[in-house]
């Protein structure tokens, strides 16, 4: 008889214990732990509206000198190719005129080969660029 009760109360506060164990499906919390490196990305991207803005890639200089020259390459180029980007830089001491927003050297030199006669001494940048559009219809 004796040991019939220590089995029941051995059973009866073990069971309760067990059953904190358990996780319900509608509790509805989660505790994530990673590493600071993480974090901090994942706080770099909500900064910046949830998606990550540029990446490694290619651009075409096509000017660098002062600022009202480079405006005027830039407004040139923009002239004869609207659908590509150009930015203009300012890394001292002087601008520079880039375009477009290439995500491999290949496509950079390809479009610098319809370039160069307009422009002159235009040359491919290793750069940070924005992200471009994906091309789905190939």
């Amino acid at each position: 008889m004796l040991k019939n009760s220590i089995l029941f109360l051995f059973f009866l506060l073990f069971g309760f214990q067990l059953d904190a164990q358990t996780i319900s499906p509608n509790s509805g919390a989660a505790r994530v732990e990673m590493s600071p490196a993480v974090q901090n990305t994942l706080f770099l991207m909500q900064r910046k509206g949830g998606k990550f803005q540029e990446l490694k890639g290619f651009r075409v200089q096509i000017f660098n000198g002062n600022k009202n020259d480079c405006l005027k390459q830039r407004w040139q180029f923009l002239k004869a190719y609207r659908n590509v980007p150009a930015y203009l830089l300012y890394e001292v001491p002087e601008y520079r005129t880039q375009i477009g927003d290439f995500r491999t050297r290949l496509e950079a030199e390809a479009f610098l080969r319809n370039l160069i006669n307009e422009f002159p001494g235009s040359f491919v940048v290793e750069t940070n660029i924005k992200y471009p559009k994906l091309n789905l219809e190939d």
